[in-house]
């Protein structure tokens, strides 16, 4: 160690008790320090440390598939227990008969191309609607032959009458 780091060592020693016992546990990390610098560890042999990778190596292969053996089975497990959940909390079929949207319209007008055509009250209801839509453009064009009698407020009285009366049923 360098001068400096010794004067750090001395300073952290200060922090947790006193100076002449700050300065003996310095002296005695010295000694061990020197004691170590002349014990010189032999180098390992090249055959120990390849035995040393390759049995880390198995121990890594080991652990991987471990993990992905545990992964699957946790899937699995978990894709059963979904699918038994499903199962049970699922859609079940009940004594009572559901409703048919089909079945509210008769056949002939399900059936059909035109369902406007069909249910009478369509058929009503667009006629006037058509008509009033008419009569709003000629008084917008302000033609005077076209046989509108009424001021356009009527008109539009009329027209909320006729969409209240469509929305009532």
């Amino acid at each position: 160690m360098g001068d400096q780091a010794h004067e750090n060592l001395i300073g952290l020693l200060q922090r947790f008790m006193d100076e002449p016992a700050a300065r003996t546990a310095h002296k005695d990390i010295q000694a061990g320090e020197r004691w170590l610098d002349a014990q010189p560890a032999p180098a390992p042999d090249a055959l120990v440390i390849a035995a040393l990778k390759t049995q880390m190596a198995v121990w890594a292969l080991r652990r991987h598939r471990i993990r992905r053996l545990v992964h699957a089975s946790v899937a699995a497990a978990a894709a059963v227990i979904v699918l038994s959940l499903i199962g049970l909390l699922g859609p079940r079929s009940t004594s009572r008969p559901h409703l048919s949207y089909a079945a509210i319209i008769p056949t002939a007008i399900w059936e059909s191309d035109d369902i406007t055509t069909d249910d009478l009250d369509l058929v009503y209801f667009s006629s006037e609607i058509r008509q009033i839509e008419a009569q709003v453009r000629a008084l917008d064009a302000d033609d005077s032959d076209n046989g509108v009698v009424g001021i356009p407020e009527e008109f539009e009285t009329e027209l909320m009458a006729i969409q209240t009366e469509l929305w009532k049923g």
